[in-house]
Parts: structure tokens; C-alpha cells; sequence
């Protein structure tokens, strides 16, 4: 499916603005997975 990438560019400003961090995993032909990690409250 595709879009127009600006969910992952609020995604990434809202992380940034808690002090988390975005992993991304990306397997040719496969997909790509990101992880979300947010510190605890």
C-alpha cells in the first residue's frame, strides 16, 4: 500500500518531542518494520 509518508513524519516529530527513538528493520523483498520506543512515564 502505498502513501504519502507524512504519518511517519508526525510519527517522528511526536517521538522526538518524549524523548524516544525510532528503529527501522528493512528486509529486501520482505517489508520493513519500525519500532517505536518511548521512555517510561
Amino acid at each position: 500500500e502505498k502513501g504519502s509518508g507524512i504519518g511517519l513524519s508526525m510519527v517522528y516529530r511526536t517521538v522526538q518531542m518524549h524523548d524516544g527513538e525510532i528503529e527501522v528493520q528493512s528486509t529486501p523483498g520482505k517489508g520493513t518494520t519500525f519500532t517505536v520506543l518511548l521512555p517510561q512515564a
